[in-house]
């Protein structure tokens, strides 16, 4: 079963609150079908050599990744979580009724893609928190979304490290058909990896691909996101 959405990047917004510049941005989309690709993460490029890499020596260290197309999304500015291995991430997802009877296990299934991304070895650990208040990560619930099934805003600080970031989850298609467990799982997955720091891929069998035909991370969403949380948020020159 197909689960279709469509894909827009919005531009980063700028803002001066208290003299901090923080960074809002939102990804659109989410979805899913099978098939497998063969990806490899260079040891070349340490957290060391990162710290002083160029967008020119990180691209030539960082093949079967889709790392090019992030920092052509993002204006050679990489996003993302700082460690939070002894503090975890704090996820808040949506107990409303809206999911209830044959979406009961929806929640489960968010959970299921948080546990997936947290296999990769990212420095992140993920605790789940009954109030949203403090979350640093907030799954929303909505009946759905036009021509697409998913959406994720995020903001960020002036150097690019990621603060608070929202998800938002459709539980039926545009087309009004209820989706499954598993096409929420897949779903979830793209959402998620865009609530860490990646934008998209143009591989459809990877699950970063706008419209989502696979229900698990391929070997390059497994690179790229590896490669991604060893180098230092900021402006790439």
């Amino acid at each position: 079963m197909l689960y279709r959405s469509s894909s827009s990047a919005m531009g980063r917004v700028f803002s001066v609150l208290a003299a901090l510049i923080v960074c809002a941005g939102i990804a659109d989309c989410a979805p899913y079908s099978s098939g497998a690709r063969d990806g490899t993460l260079s040891p070349s490029l340490g957290l060391r050599s990162a710290a002083r890499a160029t967008l020119g020596e990180i691209l030539s260290g960082a093949p079967g990744t889709y790392i090019d197309r992030l920092l052509v999304d993002r204006d050679s500015t990489i996003e993302r979580w700082p460690a939070r291995i002894g503090d975890p991430l704090h996820i808040w997802i949506d107990s409303s009724a809206i999911v209830t009877g044959a979406q009961a296990g929806f929640p489960a299934a968010v959970r299921a893609a948080f546990t997936e991304w947290g296999t990769t070895g990212i420095p992140l650990r993920f605790v789940y928190v009954p109030s949203e208040e403090h979350a640093d990560v907030r799954v929303h619930w909505t009946d759905h979304l036009d021509h697409k099934t998913g959406s994720t805003t995020w903001r960020t600080d002036r150097n690019g490290w990621l603060m608070v970031t929202d998800i938002t989850l459709a539980t039926h298609v545009s087309d009004g058909h209820v989706l499954d467990a598993r096409g929420m799982r897949a779903i979830a997955l793209h959402e998620v990896g865009h609530a860490l720091g990646l934008s998209h891929s143009g591989d459809p069998q990877d699950v970063m691909a706008p419209l989502v035909r696979v229900d698990g991370l391929s070997l390059p969403d497994r690179s790229t996101i590896k490669l991604l949380y060893t180098l230092p948020a900021g402006h790439i020159r």
